[in-house]
């Protein structure tokens, strides 16, 4: 019996596999190889140098390209991805990690630690995250070929989420790129460890990414930014459609498979296409207007407070979101609610107060005397235009004088790092995974907020590891942020992206888009 009773089981574990194999094999046998894949976006990107600007374009870009140590999964925690594992010393200052080998960069030469050594010394003298990392480094050096050490000097909060942020991203370059780019130079050699490789850049024209036939995936299912890749497609390519309304027209006519950052007042029409699918992204940006506090009119605090005092949030989001109340959210909280660990929920606090009588009695106090303010913001992305519009408006009507200034979005970017060029600029803020990683706060990203409580604030946030102790640092820092006003929050904005009924696998759960995992069916 005992005998009968232990085949009995072998029998079952046998089909178990069996049916567990059969069920991978019709997965695999409906996930196709080849094609090209036509993603319309915005326009052209500053940089693919992954280290050396916080734009998104860019990120989203390089993160097919290129690779880091870390990356983040579904839930936004460090997970690795060229890194294999990782030790901390007893004393919290000592991180070694070890690498995955066999790993080759697309130049076909194989990734050591005098790559990692040589890229993230680049990252942490030019990247917003790299910096506030290797503020806390007393020394990062290569222990032997798969090995790479780390000594603070300080106890941090911040190294693993540092490492795995995909924006502004530690990317990992070949030694002999990272030594020839100096941290202020853009990189122009693109060579990376990604599932896909660059292979043409025809500026206005569109950027080519081939599947990197060499390409070593981790062997862990598909983890929100991490887990296994896998490139199906042939190529990626990117196209620049400026225009929204022809991103709309072709990705509804097929002349795109997707297209990113949409008119919301589409979303009715796209959705009656049959061959074609809506998704919404959520979180996508919180809105926001930046002060330059370097020099200028807006360098005078009442001035930027009364700014938060004139403006009415909902009735901007409302327009933005072309009437959807299910594309705006209306949040104080310096982190969107899908990053629970740091959602505030804080009362009192100076905003959409849409107080005019305030408004006007700061900017008495303020000796504001009517000089045009330059406000700087780009159509491209349509919702940045349109809340730079509105703005306009209410603060008119409150006393300002507004000089609207409409650019294209890549010499907004340019523009928005020369201080003399402008008062305030639009952009929109994603997730950040830390609150030492909100780039608004630190005096390295454009608007430059110098402010020494501000600072204060954010030193004590990298030193403290208690989780509580932290949370409290980041409330206090909140409500700091409500009086020195160095930006202004307006409201939650989601995202409008279209694919073809044609693209299979896309992750809509990513803030970011991605197209590993991804295949086409025609």
């Amino acid at each position: 019996m005992k005998r009968s009773a232990h085949l009995s089981i072998l029998t079952v574990l046998a089909l178990a596999m069996a049916l567990a194999t059969a069920a991978v094999v019709g997965v695999a046998d409906a996930q196709k190889r080849g094609g090209v894949l036509r993603v319309g976006n915005l326009g052209e990107p500053p940089a693919l140098d992954a280290h050396w600007t916080t734009a998104s374009i860019t990120e989203t870009l390089t993160n097919h390209i290129y690779e880091g140590l870390y990356s983040l999964d579904a839930n936004a925690r460090p997970i690795p991805m060229l890194a294999e594992s990782h030790t901390v010393g007893k004393d919290g200052l000592t991180y070694t990690f070890k690498l995955r080998q066999g790993i080759k960069f697309h130049n076909g030469k194989e990734m050591t630690s005098d790559d990692v050594v040589a890229s993230l010394t680049r990252w942490g003298k030019q990247s917003s995250y790299g910096k506030a990392l290797f503020a806390q480094v007393a020394e990062f050096r290569a222990v032997d070929k798969y090995t790479v050490q780390m000594q603070l000097k300080e106890k941090s909060a911040i190294v693993l989420i540092s490492l795995a942020v995909p924006n502004n991203f530690g990317a990992i370059y070949p030694k002999e790129i990272a030594e020839k780019f100096p941290p202020e130079q853009k990189v122009t050699e693109y060579v990376g460890t990604g599932p896909f490789k660059l292979a043409e850049w025809k500026p206005d024209q569109y950027i080519r990414m081939v599947r990197f036939d060499d390409y070593k995936s981790r062997n862990e299912p598909p983890n929100g930014y991490g887990g296994g890749k896998t490139a199906y497609v042939d190529e990626i390519r990117w196209v620049p459609v400026p225009e929204v309304a022809t991103r709309v027209a072709q990705v509804e006519t097929g002349e795109l498979e997707f297209a990113d950052d949409l008119n919301l007042d589409a979303y009715d029409r796209l959705k009656k296409n049959s061959n074609v699918k809506t998704i919404v992204s959520k979180p996508y940006y919180w809105l926001v207007a930046v002060f330059n506090k370097k020099e200028g009119l807006m360098t005078n605090q009442k001035l930027r407070q009364a700014w938060q005092a004139a403006i009415d949030i909902e009735p901007i989001m409302k327009n933005v979101a072309g009437g959807h109340s299910e594309f705006y959210r209306m949040d104080n909280s310096l982190a969107p609610v899908e990053i629970t660990t740091w959602h505030t929920k804080l009362s009192g606090l100076p905003w959409n107060e849409h107080n005019r009588e305030k408004a006007k009695k700061l900017l008495q106090e303020a000796g504001y005397k009517k000089e045009p303010i330059r406000f700087m913001t780009t159509q491209e992305y349509k919702w940045m235009y349109d809340f730079a519009l509105l703005s306009k408006q209410q603060l008119e009507d409150a006393g300002f004088t507004i000089d609207l200034q409409v650019v294209d979005w890549a010499t907004l970017v340019k523009r928005r790092n020369n201080p003399k060029e402008y008062d305030v600029f639009t952009t929109g803020m994603g997730s950040f995974y830390d609150p030492t990683h909100h780039i608004y706060l630190t005096p390295g990203w454009p608007g430059w907020t110098t402010d020494e409580d501000i600072a204060k604030i954010q030193q004590e946030l990298a030193r403290e590891t208690d989780p509580k102790k932290r949370m409290a640092l980041w409330e206090k820092q909140t409500r700091q942020f409500y009086e020195k006003v160095p930006v202004i929050r307006y409201g939650d904005l989601f995202g409008l992206r279209a694919a073809r009924t044609t693209v299979k696998g896309f992750n809509e759960k990513t803030e970011r888009i991605r197209f590993y995992n991804v295949w086409l069916e025609k």
